[in-house]
């Protein structure tokens, strides 16, 4: 399961012309700030949040990247 991002997977509908399956990772979850920064992360006070932070997020890119290798590779 993933916090921050999810894989989005585009196919041709029915009646479509044929085109390969499109894939994009999205943001599922965020804060923002006044000026518009958006966040992906809590704030971290020390290295070792930012660490365990950074950790978190390519874990969650190698779920996806699982995801992804299993839903494009039942294409072919």
């Amino acid at each position: 399961m993933t916090y921050s991002f999810e894989l989005m997977l585009h196919k041709p509908s029915k009646g479509d012309p044929p085109w390969p399956s499109i894939a994009q990772i999205y943001v599922k979850t965020h804060t923002s700030d006044e000026k518009g920064h958006i966040f992906i992360t809590p704030e971290c006070v020390s290295m070792r949040e930012l660490e365990e932070q950074i950790d978190r997020l390519q874990q969650e890119l190698e779920i996806i990247r699982k995801k992804a290798i299993k839903k494009l590779s039942k294409k072919k």
